[in-house]
């Protein structure tokens, strides 16, 4: 009869162990140093995508429309261009151009399609669309956070269009909110700073104004997912945005203080994003 032997266990020196240890350690030190680094260059590289080198803007007005013959935002348009070659931006902000747009929502969203077609034709820019429209009741600037989707025209547009209810952009949720990712509120402290008469305003009204931001906002937001998806444009997180400011009659401010405000607002702008 046989019987089983005990197994017995031999003892491994710690010498032994110590040396059988190594290879894995070494492993973990390595692995720990590649994440590291990984982390570093995935931060670093996010650090760089989130600061531009230079602005660049398209600024757009309105024209007439029932009730305001003569638009200011129409003159600050026009005169715009000349005004900042006698008081310059910054070398790093610049206005690609400023176009006016008619006062109606298919119009004004056809003109700013085309706008889009032609403007910022350099890459590397963060670009930004300012889009001023006039509050014939204000006696201050505002400078609107973001746009609803929701077009209630309370008197038909140029075209004699005037929709209740409506959505804009019917694949979004109808009253919906595009909000600009431009610091808005610290853009308007830093200007009332400078001593002007400025807010920040989350209702833009149902008319065509709230109707081409959201518009805008809309367009920006795509073109946006869409550089994102392709990698990006040089290094950019976001590409484009978009705000509107409503300026206030003539009445209230001649021409030259709202040029003025105007040449600050981008000012401001700029110096935030870059």
């Amino acid at each position: 009869t046989f019987t089983r032997a005990p197994l017995v266990s031999l003892p491994v020196s710690s010498s032994l162990r110590s040396m059988s240890s190594y290879p894995r350690v070494g492993v973990l030190v390595a692995a720990g140093a590649a994440v590291s680094l990984a982390v570093w260059l995935i931060l670093k590289n996010r650090k760089a995508k989130k600061k531009p080198k230079q602005i660049c803007f398209a600024v757009t007005g309105f024209g007439k429309f029932r009730g305001v013959d003569d638009n200011p935002t129409e003159i600050l348009a026009k005169i715009l261009p000349a005004w900042l070659k006698k008081h310059p931006l910054p070398p790093n902000v610049l206005v690609d151009r400023c176009q006016i747009l008619e006062v109606s929502g298919e119009g004004s969203r056809e003109q700013l399609g085309m706008m889009r077609d032609s403007c910022f034709q350099s890459t590397g820019q963060m670009r930004v669309w300012v889009h001023l429209g006039v509050d014939a009741r204000s006696k201050k600037f505002k400078i609107e956070r973001c746009a609803w989707n929701e077009a209630t025209f309370r008197v038909p547009d140029e075209r004699g269009w005037e929709p209740n209810d409506d959505a804009i952009v019917p694949e979004d949720k109808k009253g919906s909110a595009l909000v600009s990712k431009i610091p808005i509120s610290n853009v308007c402290s830093a200007l009332r700073r400078k001593g002007y008469s400025v807010e920040a305003s989350r209702d833009p009204g149902r008319f065509v104004c709230n109707w081409l931001y959201y518009c805008s906002l809309s367009a920006c937001k795509l073109n946006n997912a869409t550089a994102l998806a392709s990698g990006g444009e040089c290094g950019l997180d976001v590409l484009e945005d978009s705000v509107f400011v409503h300026v206030p009659p003539f009445e209230v401010f001649d021409s030259d203080k709202q040029l003025t405000f105007i040449q600050a607002a981008l000012t401001e702008i700029a110096k935030k994003l870059l």
